[in-house]
């Protein structure tokens, strides 16, 4: 056993140490034109050994944080070891470079703060050089950039991750504060109430102020223990972290999480749905306004929103164990007085096996969409409308609603969003890469390819940029094509400057003269 424990902290040692042979070159390159008058558009390629997998801009200092993952060979599986490459964009040279192994170190940059944890440690690296600053027993799991905190789990030798979270200073690694929060089922969200106070959503509500770690606490059921092997066969897929939405995943193989909703957050109130109970809390005091319970056996992960009187609840009919989703509980929608909490309607909608994938609202009644069929609701009453299935093997599977985010060209050529194209109609997207356009009484009356679809990624006050596999195109506020340029959905803008990264390539395009950033 020692041989192993040995061997296993020889590994992490020997993967902290630096490459001293990695190149990294650069040249100019052609990525586009002007659509005004028909310019060409330069751009500078960094060229780095291996594939990029993780990208970080400090654009203070200019320097470029990449992580390298290479892909198995039939390019379905990613590779657990890797490097972090520090590169100085302005002087364009190589500052540092160290390995890392995926299965037991993770990587997160804030600004010019880096966190560095290797299995149950993490450490604080100068972006200049790579070396360490401090460390700490503790996985960070979140970062506060302006004011340098950063919060995780206190790891302690006998008994592993504790439910003692700490704030810890990030300038010399000093705990500052410390706080009990359940981390048993994971964390679904966190977001701020104002400057200094954090919501952490993890079995329940947590206010946070990150200077001292003092708040309330909501207590609330948001998974399942000890969950039996035979119903986890129904696990499906795997769940990317950024779908399922969860910070720190829950860790027990029979574990069963995500058994909750969305937070939605008013002027005074804070709204959750979790496996017991609906409840309405005040977000100063953390008191419960009203809750509502809800039947046993029936909630998963779902999904509420509000119009003027009434809450509504989706439950989808699925949760997760670890990053697969499996079947649990039932689907069913319901509705909820928003001053009081009354139930107005809670309808089941009693199949096996077949979760909820997608909802949308259309003058007053609820769409919903399964893997082979839709389903028509009434918004007022709960009843159900109507129901068609779709079973045509041309179709695929039904996965779902587009959103206005996807745009398709019209009979003039300009580019618009295919939900505001006709809104009255409904767009679901399938496995198969095609769009149906489906109307109100759940016709299908249009069938669109996915390659005559584009997907806006990045907007600006005068501009938006719409991608269409690996090509970009800049559109003004008017609709105007404005330029034609090699850039993906992963570009993201920095003042006038775009950036991209291709397979073992990070681009930048200086936009300057083209577009204004108003």
């Amino acid at each position: 056993m020692k041989k192993i424990i040995i061997g296993f902290l020889l590994l992490i040692s020997s993967l902290a140490f630096g490459q001293k042979n990695l190149q990294v070159l650069h040249n100019k390159k052609v990525v586009g034109k002007s659509l005004i008058d028909s310019t060409e558009i330069i751009g500078v390629e960094y060229i780095f050994p291996e594939r990029i997998h993780r990208t970080f801009l400090d654009t203070t200092s200019g320097y470029l944080t990449v992580q390298t993952r290479r892909l198995s060979k039939n390019g379905k599986w990613l590779k657990n070891n890797g490097n972090i490459i520090q590169y100085d964009l302005n002087k364009k040279s190589l500052l540092w470079n160290k390995k890392i192994a995926y299965q037991v170190s993770s990587l997160q940059q804030f600004s010019n703060t880096m966190i560095f944890t290797v299995a149950n440690k993490s450490s604080c690296l100068d972006i200049s050089t790579g070396n360490e600053t401090w460390q700490v027993k503790n996985h960070i799991y979140y970062v506060d950039p302006i004011d340098n905190i950063g919060i995780g789990y206190k790891f302690k030798s006998s008994t592993g991750y504790t439910n003692e979270l700490e704030g810890i200073n990030l300038k010399n690694g000093k705990v500052i504060w410390k706080r009990d929060l359940n981390r048993e089922f994971g964390w679904n969200d966190i977001f701020y109430t104002n400057d200094s106070t954090m919501i952490v959503v993890a079995a329940g509500l947590h206010s946070i102020n990150i200077n001292n770690g003092k708040g309330w606490d909501y207590n609330t059921v948001t998974g399942k223990k000890d969950y039996t092997g035979t119903v986890a066969k129904n696990a499906v897929g795997i769940a990317a972290g950024l779908l399922t939405g969860t910070f720190v995943t829950s860790t027990g193989h029979n574990l069963v999480r995500d058994v909750v909703s969305n937070s939605l957050v008013d002027s005074s109130f804070i709204y959750l749905a979790s496996k017991e109970q609906l409840s309405k809390i005040d977000k100063e005091t953390g008191n419960i306004a009203w809750k509502y319970p809800l039947p046993n056996g029936l909630s998963s992960k779902s999904s509420i929103f509000m119009n003027d009187s009434l809450v509504f609840m989706v439950n989808k009919g699925y949760a997760f164990m670890g990053q697969r989703q499996l079947n649990f509980g039932k689907p069913f929608i319901a509705a909820f007085d928003r001053e009081t909490g009354k139930q107005k309607y809670l309808a089941i909608i009693n199949v096996k096996k077949d979760p909820i994938l997608g909802f949308k609202l259309l003058n007053d009644e609820m769409y919903l969409v399964f893997k082979n069929r839709i389903e028509k609701y009434s918004t007022e009453t709960g009843n159900q409308i109507l129901e068609k299935e779709f079973l045509d093997e041309n179709y695929g599977d039904l996965k779902y609603f587009v959103g206005d985010q996807v745009f398709v060209a019209n009979e003039n050529d300009d580019l618009v969003s295919l939900p505001q194209s006709d809104t009255s109609k409904l767009f679901v997207f399938t496995n198969k890469g095609k769009t149906l356009s489906v109307d109100t009484q759940l016709n299908v009356t249009d069938t669109i390819e996915y390659e005559n679809l584009s997907i806006s990624y990045l907007q600006t006050a005068d501009y938006k940029f719409i991608a269409n596999d690996k090509q970009s195109l800049i559109i003004n506020a008017k609709g105007k094509r404005v330029a034609e340029i090699e850039a993906t959905t992963n570009a993201f803008l920095i003042g006038e400057t775009l950036y991209d990264k291709r397979d073992k390539s990070f681009i930048s395009v200086d936009l300057k003269g083209i577009i204004k950033n108003e």
